[in-house]
């Protein structure tokens, strides 16, 4: 089996094209970091009607399957490009969470299109009750010590937690990221996010993803940031800078409609896996 390794803002994925047998299975034994290719998952590629250039699944690095992906969404793009030579200014893509549009800019880097974030607590899913601004709220315990003590939730195709903190290094994120997402007021769990406000219209961020823990990026979460952030008025631009451990992303949201993200994507690699 042929793939190919690329990696978004540091979130990085094994591209193979379908199909396959057991997808799950085949994604916990790549994306293993020593015995594996090593990623943070796998990605999918198969064939799409309706005017799509191709279909995307995204399988995490435990096997479970995600909904939508924007770091690796942007990879899909650069590889239809490079790979596959699409030539049209904007390509379509379908994932689980319904098409979404890419195009490479002058500049090289890949913007896509994320849908509309969403807070209502049965669209997330989320069992809270809406707060004063929008974000359905989540209770923190004080032993957690983040001031102010909640966490807000907001789908961008996947769940998310987004905590305002004043030193995103100064916790601990695999600890405190997996009890939340065990919660059982998130019934499918949700990907928790550390942000710190550097200005009007940057903030920096460290996300920690169901199924594949503490990653450099994360394309959905930082619109999901960015939602809550311009919802809650930490900033107050349409274009806000989104700094992850791995590189900086950009999100381009009105306080309405779909939201864009903008990143770097990069094609790594070529390979073979011997066994599938």
């Amino acid at each position: 089996m042929r793939f190919v390794k690329v990696e978004g803002a540091g979130n990085d994925y094994v591209l193979v094209e379908g199909p396959v047998a057991d997808p799950a299975s085949l994604a916990r034994r790549v994306s293993h970091r020593h015995l594996g290719v090593g990623s943070d998952g796998l990605l999918l590629m198969g064939p799409a009607g309706d005017g799509q250039h191709a279909s995307m699944r995204i399988f995490n690095a435990d096997g479970s399957e995600g909904l939508m992906c924007g770091n690796g969404l942007r990879c899909v793009v650069r590889w239809l490009v490079e790979r596959r030579g699409v030539s049209d200014d904007v390509l379509s893509v379908l994932t689980a969470s319904g098409p979404r549009r890419g195009r490479i800019g002058s500049d090289g880097r890949v913007s896509v299109s994320m849908g509309e974030p969403s807070f209502v607590p049965e669209q997330i899913p989320a069992r809270l009750a809406p707060g004063p601004a929008g974000p359905p709220e989540l209770p923190l315990p004080p032993e957690l010590a983040v001031d102010p003590p909640l966490a807000y939730a907001v789908s961008t195709g996947n769940p998310h937690l987004v905590l305002r903190v004043a030193d995103v290094d100064a916790l601990d994120l695999p600890a405190l990221g997996s009890r939340l997402q065990a919660d059982p007021r998130l019934p499918k769990g949700a990907n928790v996010h550390l942000v710190q406000r550097e200005g009007a219209a940057r903030l920096r961020v460290r996300p920690f993803e169901l199924g594949s823990g503490a990653t450099l990026a994360c394309g959905t979460g930082a619109v999901a940031v960015v939602a809550v952030a311009r919802a809650l008025g930490w900033v107050d631009q349409d274009e806000v800078t989104v700094a992850m451990p791995g590189d900086v992303l950009a999100v381009r949201w009105s306080g309405q409609g779909e939201a864009w993200l903008t990143g770097p994507a990069r094609l790594v690699f070529d390979g073979e896996w011997p066994d599938a």
